[in-house]
């Protein structure tokens, strides 16, 4: 047993006097970012700390307070300092911890030890990889923006009142950039390449440089279409952003406040027979993925929906209680400082059959959206969905040149079920959250013009 998880239950033992409820919550953290701009080293960040969150519940009043010093005298002050909170907060009949289950025993993937024990510069190297691949593919690329490699290992160690006793350690690492083209008219684009993965061996530097090269020049020079209706294909960095604010409509305190545009909805259809949206804490490999959640109930697969039809959303602990359900496992919480809140563990799109390339073929007029900007933004509680958007035409399933400058518009609910096609290459994109997508066509949406 570790020294963090022997203090965890040291604490819940010295705490839990009188009947209280205690939850400790112990994070051990270690980052690394790194900047480039044409070969040199513009920023190099290293970090690491530790802290302790001490959560106690009576008669549904609860106290909250942490450190990140974890000697014998701070430690006992935090937990005396949740006590006393608990003592003086609103209590909340549905405000308790969860009894123990267990958790399946099963390798998740989500912890590489060649990744800890890489030097800073073989991860430097690896980034120079990724821009000299993307400058190098074109003479008409000339620079890039935001070059970044980023890694990280979180180790969580947790104890409560209830006999749960836990611990587990997950690692990530990725590469982010924007390749930059400058027409012969001197007008310029950007477009992103991406890459993430838990385990070092994953990451393909290449990819991830061509990837921004090629989406870049395909939108150089790009004009307005006229104003229609037509559809569209979603690449996956645009459908993850999409995805993002559908998966905040699909959580049980959206529906508990009558905040999400699928309100009284459960068990009807709401999208086509392509769409199966799941969301899976037990995903191996996920950014997402854990052996349990922030309150140490066990992580799960929830088909959210199920070929069209609207089955279930996600639950903590609280939520739970309050509909008369099971929590799902998605307790998340952001460190030692935060207390668990309701959140997505790995969102995503179940893939379909066809390539990208078989997709864009079977379209007869229509766009493929490479980059969006949020102007009229997604709104998971109105469903309003509109896009500023570039990309390429589509005309009888070829390309047939660069768009810029329109705008895309729908609505969540309409665009789940225009869904028409789903690709087979689910990419998982912990930017937005940790959201999977695979290509999509989306038919009968509006693209504003000239």
């Amino acid at each position: 047993m570790s020294e963090y998880l022997d203090l965890a239950k040291r604490v819940v033992e010295a705490a839990s006097a009188s009947g209280r409820d205690v939850e400790v919550y112990i994070s051990r953290d270690r980052e690394l970012t790194v900047q480039m701009s044409r070969g040199q080293v513009e920023k190099l960040s290293q970090s690491g700390s530790h802290g302790m969150g001490v959560r106690v519940i009576q008669d549904g009043k609860m106290g909250y307070a942490y450190t990140a010093d974890l000697s014998e005298e701070s430690v006992e002050r935090t937990w005396r300092a949740a006590v006393e909170l608990s003592e003086v907060a609103t209590p909340d009949e549905y405000r308790a911890l969860p009894d123990p289950e267990p958790i399946p025993d099963e390798d998740l993937q989500i912890y590489d030890p060649q990744l800890e024990a890489l030097s800073v510069e073989d991860k430097i190297a690896f980034l120079k990889k990724v821009e000299e691949t993307t400058l190098n593919y074109d003479p008409r690329i000339i620079a890039t923006t935001f070059t970044q490699y980023f890694d990280g290992t979180t180790s969580v160690y947790m104890a409560n009142s209830r006999g749960f006793v836990g611990e587990y350690s997950r690692t990530g690492a990725g590469s982010f950039l924007f390749a930059v083209a400058r027409g012969e008219d001197g007008g310029m684009v950007n477009a992103p390449g991406f890459g993430a993965a838990t385990h070092w061996q994953k990451l393909d530097p290449e990819m991830i440089g061509r990837e921004a090269a090629e989406k870049t020049l395909s939108i150089l020079g790009g004009s307005p279409v006229p104003t229609q209706t037509a559809s569209v294909v979603l690449d996956y960095f645009v459908g993850a952003q999409i995805l993002a604010a559908l998966a905040m409509a699909m959580t049980a305190e959206a529906m508990q406040r009558k905040r999400s545009f699928l309100l009284d909805k459960l068990g009807q259809t709401v999208a086509s027979d392509m769409v199966t949206l799941m969301d899976n804490g037990r995903l191996p490999g996920g950014f997402g993925s854990a052996p349990f959640d922030g309150e140490g109930v066990p992580t799960s697969a929830t088909r959210l929906i199920d070929e069209g039809v609207f089955q279930n959303v996600i639950y903590d602990s609280y939520t739970a209680r309050k509909a008369g359900k099971r929590s799902t496992g998605n307790a998340q919480r952001n460190g030692h400082q935060s207390l668990p809140r309701l959140a997505p563990s790995n969102f995503y799109m179940q893939p379909g059959q066809l390539s990208r390339q078989d997709i864009i073929k079977g379209v007869e007029k229509g766009l493929f959206v490479i980059s969006v900007m949020q102007t009229g933004g997604i709104d998971p509680v109105t469903g309003d969905c509109s896009m500023g958007a570039n990309g390429v035409w589509i005309e009888n399933g070829e390309f047939v040149g660069p768009v810029g400058g329109v705008t895309i518009a729908t609505t969540l609910g309409d665009l789940l079920k225009n869904i028409t096609q789903v690709g087979n290459d689910l990419r998982m994109v912990p930017v937005f959250g940790n959201i999977g997508v695979p290509t999509l066509r989306v038919d009968n949406v509006t693209i504003g013009g000239t």
